[in-house]
């Protein structure tokens, strides 16, 4: 009886130190989101897409859900919407994009989507465009993990006038290849 007790303690000290800490320092911890100032704006869905020579990400604050039900015809609204483009046939794990070779690039805010495109908002930043000050001068996309199930990624980016604009996504994603179609 008395070996079971010291058996039990045993357990219950490797237990309790091969738990996860609570503690949210995780340097190894993303949140899914883009800030700029002092905005922050939560992304919930990620979206991937390769067409021969070009892959195309999305960062969205609508689910998986709308998302698809947006490619049937539903009116979504309030939806802000990341884009980007780059001259690769997919993305490579381990590799960061600068800013040259981002082809396109842009935010935009509390947008609809309606029968399947993205209407109205307002831009947050681009690559190029008519207010000077919300062009991107600079920054990068590091793909840090990619696989079938998950992306992680982070980026960083400064606009025109200085502002700094950080993000990251961590998760699973919806993928679409356009180059297996007819």
């Amino acid at each position: 009886m008395k070996s079971l007790k010291y058996f039990a303690i045993a357990l219950f000290a490797l237990v309790m130190t091969a738990c996860t800490s609570d503690d949210s320092s995780d340097a190894n911890s993303y949140e899914n989101n883009i800030t700029i100032e002092a905005s922050t704006y939560p992304m919930n869905s990620a979206l991937v897409e390769t067409s021969f020579n070009s892959v195309f990400l999305s960062l969205t604050n609508i689910t998986e859900g709308q998302i698809e039900d947006s490619f049937t015809g539903a009116t979504i609204n309030n939806v802000d919407l990341f884009s980007l483009q780059i001259n690769d046939s997919d993305f490579t794990p381990n590799r960061t994009y600068d800013f040259s070779e981002i082809t396109s690039l842009e935010f935009i805010v509390n947008g609809s989507i309606v029968n399947g495109e993205y209407e109205e908002g307002f831009f947050q930043f681009y690559k190029s465009g008519s207010n000077s000050n919300l062009e991107i001068t600079d920054g990068s996309l590091t793909i840090i993990d990619y696989d079938v199930d998950n992306i992680l990624l982070t980026f960083t980016f400064t606009r025109a006038d200085g502002e700094a604009i950080t993000g990251a996504y961590e998760g699973a994603f919806i993928y679409i290849n356009n180059t297996d179609l007819d």
